[in-house]
């Protein structure tokens, strides 16, 4: 079997979770989306735009999910909702 596939810079219309840091991405924000076969699996992920630039930097084909650093922008938001989300908890 081969392997096929397009990725594209989309705009989300809900929340996602960028694959290669696993943060969240904002609803409304511009991310790369790739679907397609790779390896004989089917795969269908999604980067922020520092993650997608390290990705090719890098020039790896493959990645694994999760292993990228998480941009600071995201944590900083990541960390403002935890603390937001306990705060209505108590």
């Amino acid at each position: 079997m081969s392997d096929f596939g397009d990725g594209k810079w989309v705009v989300g219309h809900k929340r996602h979770r960028c694959d290669a840091c696993m943060g969240p991405i904002p609803a409304g924000e511009s991310h790369y989306n790739y679907r397609g076969m790779y390896g004989g699996d089917w795969q269908n992920w999604r980067m922020h735009k520092e993650c997608f630039d390290d990705y090719v930097r890098e020039q790896d084909e493959e990645f694994t999910m999760g292993s990228f650093e998480m941009p600071d922008r995201i944590a900083q938001m990541a960390r403002a909702e935890r603390k937001a989300a306990e705060g209505a908890v108590r």
